[in-house]
């Protein structure tokens, strides 16, 4: 029992950090939900590109289908964690600079609660919102007239997952997730050649909080000399998000490049105002080849309704997404009296995404390469996950931004034997 409340204040703490830690750099998250999470949904799948919709494993916990909770060990406790690093170039036609940033990226639970039910506790991001975009408008009377738009927050999830077995081959799941967080968008608007023209600032402060639920389905086709074929299913039917903002403008002296803000007028202030957030539906369908416990390949179709996402009843510029993606994973042997490269799981995907932004006559795609490495633990059954991706985003056309990016990802896996009855002799 004090081993499981430890737990729970790690996870607890993990979770925090979590909400509190994640901070992003893309221009591109200033529309819509901003930079949606679930591309990279764990360490090890990241190193296979993301694929999540066929895969399962006894000692893996993967929310990409809740169905694959279902196959979680009988007697075992599951604790995975992660950290992510994203090293970002962001280019022009004309110029560049990096940047970069590192937070916790997900904490999960999972353990037996029957024979034939399995559950599971994760928080994650869900989107994330950050920016900080200077646009220099020439006026005439004037050298230039700077548009500052910031921005900073996103969305978290938490999750209660449920996997449950039907039938040998054949199990469902569903995640009940509550989404939570606040996102705040800036615009100021300043002249820097006048200091007799006040300048105009307006704050945009968003939270959200409701419950979503998405559903998964798997069945295993068990296939001659040790190889099977999983077939997986997820579907997440529209949401809507209670929604609550803040509106202000108003002029203002200061308060660029680091000077002092100076308010002096309030020109508009709506507090409190209430609504909805419409969040689409999505459907995906994917697989998994296996063959032995030595190799493992996959893939995954996603798409989503984003034509329909609609925010206090007006719709956004944003196109139906979709994604696809490869992969897979070989261990040379799976025995514990082997090598530490033999007992190494060596993994390699690819991934594509159609994502929901069309601008100035451009979509912004996305795609990366990754790679990854499972090690073993020594006389323990917990592993260190790695996993590389370098990819890149968007476009330099049409005075556009690309973003070519490295993501590093680490994580651990602690897969115990919590749920044996002592024999005594």
């Amino acid at each position: 029992m004090k081993v499981v409340k430890a737990g729970i204040l790690v996870f607890l703490v993990c979770a925090s950090f979590l909400i509190s830690a994640q901070k992003i750099n893309s221009p591109y998250s200033y529309y819509g939900l901003g930079q949606l999470h679930g591309k990279n949904i764990n360490t090890p799948l990241m190193g296979m590109g993301g694929i999540s919709i066929g895969m399962w494993a006894p000692s893996m916990i993967n929310p990409g289908n809740p169905a694959s909770y279902a196959t979680f060990d009988s007697t075992s406790f599951i604790f995975e964690l992660g950290i992510i690093g994203n090293f970002v170039t962001h280019k022009t036609q004309f110029q560049s600079e990096k940047s970069n940033y590192v937070t916790l990226n997900y904490v999960f639970f999972g353990f037996p609660v029957t024979n034939w039910w399995r559950t599971m506790l994760g928080v994650m991001p869900f989107s994330k919102v950050g920016y900080d975009i200077i646009i220099l408008v020439p006026v005439e009377d004037f050298s230039n007239v700077v548009n500052d738009l910031s921005g900073d927050g996103g969305i978290n999830r938490f999750s209660w997952g449920n996997g449950f077995n039907i039938t040998k081959n054949l199990r469902v799941g569903i995640d009940a997730s509550f989404l939570f967080g606040q996102s705040t968008r800036s615009s100021m608007i300043y002249f820097p050649d006048s200091s007799n023209v006040f300048g105009t600032k307006v704050n945009l402060s968003t939270k959200g909080s409701d419950f979503i639920f998405d559903y998964g389905l798997q069945y295993d086709f068990h296939l001659k000399n040790d190889r099977m074929l999983t077939l997986g299913l997820i579907y997440s039917n529209p949401f809507y998000l209670n929604s609550e903002r803040e509106y202000i403008a108003y002029t203002l002296t200061g308060g660029y490049n680091g000077d002092i803000e100076y308010p002096k007028d309030t020109i508009a202030y709506s507090p409190g105002e209430k609504g909805l957030t419409i969040l689409p539906n999505k459907l995906g369908l994917g697989f998994k080849y296996k063959h032995g416990e030595q190799l493992t390949i996959g893939g995954d179709v996603e798409w989503q309704n984003w034509e329909k996402f609609e925010a206090y009843g007006a719709r956004d510029s944003l196109k139906n997404s979709w994604r696809v993606a490869v992969g897979g994973q070989y261990t040379p042997k799976h025995t514990s009296i082997s090598g530490l490269f033999q007992r190494m799981s060596y993994r390699l995907g690819f991934r594509y995404d159609n994502s929901y932004l069309h601008l100035l006559g451009n979509d912004i795609t996305e795609y990366g390469i990754s790679f990854g490495f499972g090690f073993p633990m020594k006389k323990s059954r917990t592993t260190l996950e790695l996993a590389v991706e370098i990819g890149r985003r968007g476009t330099i056309n049409n005075s556009l931004i690309q973003e070519n990016f490295v993501n590093i990802s680490l994580g651990v896996s602690i897969f115990e034997k919590w749920f044996q009855k002592r024999q005594y002799r």
